[in-house]
């Protein structure tokens, strides 16, 4: 075996050899390279006071907490491939925990908030059969993706938003995710607009009202929803437990600028340091943070035109007018990355409320992240025979359709999307031939 490979294939030798020689050279220019940039980002941390330490002592802190109510939110999407321009099943849920409640069946309560099996966009300006123009599968399943996202997020905060008009009375609230996801992916000029039906089941104000097609774009009525968050002043919080983003430090050293303490020429290197080694604030503030530390929230724009947004966007006045958000982190235990904390408000209770943060994110042992969150995934996680089962009879339904139309493009192109991709495995080649 091994005379073969050194005969047929030269890059496997070329890869072992590049791993013992090269990869330790370059391993070693990263760290010392991280290493670095983690020194100027503490000095900083620590000039600027922004490093907290957080107190917690396990069983007493619930007891002294066991009063507070929590609720967890998340959303969930059909994992399917899917065919027209709306995801076909899509539901959000809530976790609710008080532990000194007086019956144990409300202890912890599981809410369905919204589902929605259906059309979600509007076909009037997006019709079902527009991805014919499409010819890349990749592209195709892109911008499906983002259709999917964009549902998925309107969902888990529509149930914010259902809470709040609710009255309920949460000590706690959290999101698992980002408080407020950037919205450059949905800001092309072909993206669609939620359906009437949808925004009005979604958002009660709506009700009752003709919306116009613009105000039924996502980022309309996302931003809708997040100044209605936004005045609420309640705790609510999105916990993002893994990004590969840098907000934080690239705010930090933004900031070193107006203040004059960081010349523009230093600012732009910097810059280029953190993409080209790819350095996010995770990564970097598990170096410099020990276990029980969190950082003072940054208050940071999110939707930031030269990133993602067209400057000629229809969107980009817009995005203009969403609300800052303030980040922050806390470092668990040492076992864990530091998650990222997300409000809408600068809290007037910092420590105590990072504490809970970190009081939830210990419960599990060697457990870095609020363990109720991973209780709500599950719970609305879409379990995938469901998607399965719901796709074959989403895809009898278009040939139906297709049929019915009597279109032979519309037919042609029905057939073509249920039918085997070229790449499938039935049609590869074995020892020389074709499968039968």
């Amino acid at each position: 075996m091994a005379n073969n490979i050194k005969k047929n294939s030269s890059i496997f030798l070329d890869f072992v050899k590049n791993a013992i020689t090269a990869s330790p050279k370059v391993q070693r220019n990263f760290l010392n390279i991280t290493e670095s940039f983690a020194e100027t980002i503490y000095k900083i941390l620590k000039e600027e006071d922004l490093i907290m330490k957080l107190s917690y002592d396990g069983k007493d802190f619930w007891k002294r907490n066991n009063n507070k109510i929590s609720c967890f939110i998340d959303g969930g999407i059909s994992k399917s491939s899917l065919i027209s321009a709306a995801p076909i099943g899509i539901r959000a849920g809530s976790y609710i925990v008080q532990p000194n409640a007086k019956f144990e069946d409300k202890r912890e309560v599981f809410e369905e908030s919204f589902t929605f099996v259906g059309d979600l966009y509007d076909h009037t300006n997006n019709n079902l059969y527009d991805l014919d123009k499409i010819e890349d599968d990749y592209e195709i399943e892109q911008i499906n993706n983002k259709k999917k996202d964009a549902g998925r997020i309107i969902f888990e905060t529509a149930t914010l938003i259902k809470h709040l008009t609710l009255n309920k009375q949460f000590d706690f609230t959290f999101l698992h995710g980002p408080l407020q996801a950037t919205c450059h992916p949905f800001t092309s000029i072909d993206f669609p607009n939620f359906s009437s039906f949808a925004v009005n089941n979604l958002f009660p104000n709506y009700q009752n009202k003709k919306l116009g097609s613009a105000s039924r774009h996502f980022v309309n009525v996302y931003l809708d929803a997040l100044l209605k968050i936004k005045k609420s002043n309640l705790n609510i919080f999105g916990v993002v437990e893994t990004a590969s983003s840098s907000p934080y430090i690239k705010n930090l050293l933004y900031n070193q600028v107006q203040k004059g303490l960081l010349s523009q020429k230093d600012y732009k290197a910097a810059l280029i340091t953190i993409k080209k080694y790819k350095i996010s604030d995770s990564n970097l503030f598990e170096i410099i943070l020990n276990e029980k530390q969190a950082l003072k929230p940054l208050e940071i724009k999110k939707q930031i035109q030269g990133f993602g947004v067209n400057p000629n966007s229809p969107w980009a006045d817009v995005l203009e007018m969403y609300p800052k958000v303030f980040i922050g982190y806390i470092k668990s235990n040492n076992n864990h990355c530091p998650i990222r904390i997300e409000t809408l408000n600068k809290s007037e209770n910092l420590i105590e409320n990072y504490e809970y943060i970190l009081a939830a994110s210990r419960l599990l042992p060697s457990y870095g992240f609020p363990a109720a969150l991973n209780i709500v995934d599950r719970f609305s996680k879409i379990p995938i025979y469901m998607s399965r089962a719901s796709r074959n009879c989403y895809a009898s339904h278009l040939l139906k359709r297709a049929i019915e139309s009597k279109d032979q493009n519309t037919i042609s192109f029905a057939v073509k999307i249920l039918s085997q991709k070229a790449r499938s495995w039935i049609n590869r080649p074995v020892n020389g031939g074709f499968r039968k």
